[in-house]
Formats: C-alpha cells, sequence, structure tokens
C-alpha cells in the first residue's frame, strides 16, 4: 500500500489476519483469540480450530459456539462471565473449565481475557489466550494433577491479581517402599489414586502435582477457611492409612504437609512455594504426622533463610552457579601418608557470602532437585582429581550420595556414564552412603550396593554411629569402609561408655576385614590414643587440614610431611 493511501475496510481486515497469525502461532497449547465486541466477530488461531474442531478461524458469535464444547456443568458461569464482559460490567475474564476437542475428549483448559478500550475509553476489542493444560507440560501424565509449573505459573498469577490463598502441600513418607515391592508401574497407580482422593476432596479448588511425590492445592482464602485444610489434609491422610485397595492390595501409608498463608504484598512465588518445602522438612524432622502450618510470622522471623535457600535452590536450577568442591585429606593410619581425600560441597554467593552446607544440604535433599545437585558433585570430583589420580594411583576419591540419587532406578548407570565420559578409574572412587540415605529400604539400598561394586566402585558407611546405624549393617551391607562420626569420639579419652562401644564396632570391623577411618581427629593426643588402643585404618580431621580447594589439595600433597 503507497503512503497516505487510505485502508479498505476489506484491507484493514486482512492486514489484522495476518499480525494476528503472526502473534497467535502456538505449538504448545496456548490459543490467542480476538473479539470485536461491537460486531461480535471474533478471530481464533488456526492451532484453536483444528484441535477443538470449530467452524473457522472467523467466527460470528464465537462465545455461543465455544459454549457448546464447553463441559455442562461448566456452561452456565462461563456464558455468565462473557455476558459481563460484553454488558461492560467487567473488563477481565479468568474461567477454568474442561472442553471437549475435536474427538470428544474433554480437556482441561484456563481462559484469561482482557478488555481494549479506544481513545474515548469505550470497550473495542476483547482478546485474549486458552490454555490447554493437556498440551505441553502443563498437566502430569501420571496423576493428572496440573504439573509443578502449571503450579508457578498459577501462584504468579495470584499474585499479581492480589488473590490470597492458602497453599497445601502433602507428601507420602516412605513411598520407595512401594515402588520396591510391587514396581514402579504399582506406584504409578498408588498416586493416581491419591490424586484422585484429593480431587474429591476439594472441589472448587486446583490441585498440582509438585516435586517427587508431592501434591499441591491452593484453596481461594474468599471460600476456604484453614480448617478447611486441615480437615483435607485429615481426610486424605485417612485415606492412605487405612482405606487404599490398589488391584487388590491393601496399601498402608502416611502422608507429612505444610501449609502457608500469607500477605500476597510482601511475598513472592518461590518464598511461598519453599515455605511450605520447609514447614514439610521440619515436620519430616520431628517425626510430626500433624498440618504443618506456617502464616506471616513465619516470612518475618525467618525471611532471610528463606531469601537464602530459595537463592541456593535457583542456583543449582542455573548450572550450580556459586557451587565448588572442597577436599578434606584421609590418613593412613599406620603409615601417616596421604591415603585419599573427601569431596565436601559449598557454595559461596556475593551477597551472603560462603554459606555452611548443614544449613542447606538437609533441606535441599527433600527437594528432587538434589539430583541436579548430586550428579554436578560426582562429576566435578572426578573432573578435579582425575590427573591427580593419574600422578598417585594409590589415592581414593570419596564423595557422599544422598538419599533421593539412591531413589534414582538409573542411578548405578549414571555413575557409570559418568565414569565413562570423564575417564576416571572406577577403582579409585569410593562412594559414602550417609546416614540419611540407610532410612531407605535396607534391601534396596544392598542391592544398590551391589550394582556400585560390580562396577568396581569402593563404598563406605558415613557418620557410624550416629542416629539409625547398626552394627548389623555391617554383616548385611557390602561396604568396604565404615566411618566413625566426630560426635562419636568426641570425650572418649575419658568416657567409658563410648569407649566399650568403640572397641566392639572396631573389633567388629576388623573381623569382617572392613576398612575403618575416625573423623574428627583434631589433636595428636587423640589420634595416638585411638591408634594405640583400636582397630584403625584411616584418620581424618582438622588435625591434618581442613577441607581445602582443589589447588590447595594439590600443594598440601606436595608439602605434607608423613614423618
Amino acid at each position: 500500500m503507497k503512503r497516505g493511501e487510505v485502508m479498505t475496510n476489506d484491507s484493514a481486515i486482512n492486514y489484522f489476519k495476518e499480525i494476528f497469525k503472526a502473534f497467535s502461532t502456538s505449538k504448545d497449547g496456548r490459543y490467542c483469540f480476538v473479539c470485536d465486541i461491537k460486531t461480535d466477530l471474533s478471530l481464533w488461531s488456526q492451532e484453536a480450530v483444528e484441535y477443538f474442531g470449530l467452524p473457522s478461524e472467523m467466527m460470528k458469535n464465537a462465545g455461543q459456539i465455544w459454549a457448546e464444547h464447553i463441559e455442562p456443568s461448566s456452561r452456565e458461569p462461563y456464558l455468565k462471565s462473557i455476558k459481563e464482559i460484553f454488558s461492560g460490567k467487567t473488563d477481565r475474564h479468568e474461567f477454568m473449565y474442561r472442553a471437549k476437542n475435536k474427538d470428544g475428549r474433554y480437556v482441561t483448559c484456563l481462559c484469561n481475557g482482557k478488555v481494549i478500550r479506544d481513545e474515548e475509553g469505550e470497550p473495542k476489542f476483547f482478546a485474549g489466550v486458552i490454555i490447554n493444560f493437556e498440551m505441553g507440560d502443563m498437566v502430569d501424565p501420571i496423576t493428572g494433577l496440573y504439573s509443578r509449573n502449571s503450579l508457578m505459573t498459577t501462584l504468579k498469577d495470584r499474585l499479581y491479581n492480589k488473590k490470597p490463598f492458602y497453599l497445601l502441600i502433602v507428601g507420602i513418607r516412605n513411598f520407595f517402599d512401594v515402588n520396591n515391592s510391587y514396581g514402579y508401574s504399582f506406584g504409578n497407580k498408588v498416586l493416581k489414586a491419591i490424586a484422585d482422593k484429593l480431587v474429591s476432596l476439594v472441589s472448587g479448588s486446583d490441585c498440582f502435582r509438585s516435586d517427587g511425590t508431592k501434591m499441591a492445592v491452593l484453596f481461594d482464602r474468599a471460600d476456604f477457611t484453614l480448617d478447611d485444610v486441615k480437615y483435607t489434609y485429615d481426610c486424605l491422610r485417612r485415606f492412605v492409612r487405612n482405606d487404599m485397595l490398589i488391584e487388590n492390595r491393601h496399601v498402608v501409608l502416611d502422608l507429612v504437609g505444610g501449609v502457608v498463608t500469607a500477605d500476597l504484598t510482601k511475598k513472592d512465588v518461590n518464598s511461598i512455594y519453599n515455605s511450605v518445602i520447609f514447614a514439610i522438612s521440619k515436620a519430616k524432622e520431628d517425626n510430626r504426622y500433624e498440618l504443618e502450618l506456617y502464616d506471616d510470622s513465619f516470612f518475618t522471623e525467618d525471611s532471610k533463610r528463606l531469601e537464602i535457600l530459595s537463592k541456593i535452590r535457583k542456583a543449582v536450577i542455573n548450572d550450580c552457579e556459586g557451587f565448588f568442591l572442597c577436599y578434606q585429606p584421609i590418613i593412613d593410619a599406620k603409615t601417616n601418608k596421604i591415603s585419599g581425600m573427601e569431596a565436601l560441597v559449598r557454595w559461596k554467593n556475593e551477597k551472603y557470602g560462603l554459606v555452611p552446607p548443614n544449613s542447606f544440604i538437609p533441606w535441599l535433599e527433600r527437594d528432587p532437585i538434589f539430583n541436579d545437585l548430586g550428579d554436578w558433585i560426582l562429576k566435578r570430583a572426578m573432573t578435579d582429581t582425575k590427573k591427580i589420580i593419574e600422578e598417585n594411583p594409590e589415592l581414593i576419591v570419596n564423595v557422599n550420595l544422598a538419599y533421593p540419587q539412591l531413589q534414582q532406578s538409573n542411578f548405578a548407570a549414571k555413575i557409570d556414564s559418568f565414569v565413562n565420559e570423564i575417564g576416571f578409574p572406577p577403582q579409585n572412587l569410593k562412594l559414602e552412603i550417609t546416614e540419611r540415605c540407610r532410612l531407605l529400604n535396607v534391601d534396596m539400598l544392598k542391592n544398590e550396593m551391589l550394582k556400585f561394586k560390580n562396577s568396581g566402585y569402593q563404598t563406605a558407611l558415613d557418620d557410624f554411629g550416629t542416629g539409625y546405624s547398626a552394627i548389623t549393617l555391617l554383616a548385611f551391607l557390602p561396604v568396604d569402609q565404615i566411618k566413625i562420626d566426630r560426635s562419636f569420639i568426641m570425650g572418649i579419652e575419658t568416657d567409658r561408655s563410648k569407649q566399650c562401644l568403640l572397641k566392639a564396632i572396631t573389633s567388629c570391623a576388623g573381623d569382617l576385614e572392613k576398612d575403618l577411618c575416625i573423623e574428627g581427629i583434631e589433636t595428636k593426643n587423640l589420634k595416638d590414643y585411638l591408634n594405640g588402643n583400636f582397630y584403625v585404618n584411616n584418620f581424618q580431621g582438622y588435625y591434618y587440614s581442613k577441607p581445602i580447594t582443589i589447588e590447595a589439595f594439590k600443594n598440601f600433597l606436595k608439602e605434607y610431611d608423613p614423618e
């Protein structure tokens, strides 16, 4: 069209259609629409027309046509909302419903629309987007609940529109026992049964599959009280404890849950989500089964910690930004020579400085994202020490494993792929099973450790003498080394009870031909006392060196004098 030429109605429509097409092309289940309010003539994206079997991209009275696709129970409220748009009563339309596609199957959709006004303030267009949650990653394929991505999107929308809500998240205790006993297919059916029960309990509220086996519900505070939330949790807990029958098997599980209600003007999405995850972690640690409640006071009292945890979680997602490894030497108790090193993760941030691992690892272990960090630690430890091992083939690199990693069905194969990719000698890698890993099913733990040994890796039981460790594990699990925790030897020179217990453990380890390493060696007197009175192969502690960077460890190797 030449400059200064007036555009005709037909050409304006064609230009408008081309512009609309450029913005509406989508393959992820997001369908654009725009409607001329005066003429009730609408233009819909081609993808929506094809998926739902609509008459055409350009439709007259599209609201009524679309209503015929909406599930009957939602049809009347939908038409009422559209009527309010056309009458000028409201400028926004947000409605969730199930719509029938061309195959006759109902899919969950969310419609977000807004009225666009002209220069005089008169309503001109009604435009927006319809999101098909069953396209892309918006719905979890196992439970049929909305996905975690959907949850975070919905939270952002709630915050933006200042719609107060309660966020309930429930986790399933010891769910790995179901997978280990009956297989993952059966486990998925259990998850679906719990999800279906949850949906039936919270009619009118959105339900989501969160990380791992966690499920979430958003309760509108205009319609629900905190007592309603607690009642929902209690009903779901009774169901998983007493009423679950899957393929004629009575499955008994239990829940842990957290809920948050917040002043929406002060929070961001990650703070709200992480506060509930933190509440669940706290309930697990304290072995509580009642719903753990966090309200506004939680954000005020512990906002800095939540902020740090949120930053750490983002750092993991962002290629483990700010994380690095330190290495603490392990010393042969007889020759006093360096026999290996333990890789220990650290996180540093410009704002918060060096954050101690005990302040975030226990929390992060309960988040499936820990698997990404665990993979990074394994690969970085092997990459950092590969050249050292080539020059000192007698040295062993110890790497800690967390229980979320061991719950992965392909974990052993994943380690094999890392070893092959990096070219690291498998016999120089020792995998430490931390104390929390021993909460896993013992048979499952044994099978994983056998896989490690078949690949040539050594294994160790870390933190022995704490928590749930039991001396019977020494005979049952195929471990090469037992590591005695620092807390177990503190004050041992004058504590008769600790002396007797350590004698029993070390004697048993010796009889079973297990290597024994004692951690927490801080003085020469303690080292000499232990060496002279107990079976011990290796020492580790600040008496030799604190955990140091890989460059500092290389210097330590050069400068260390075993004499």
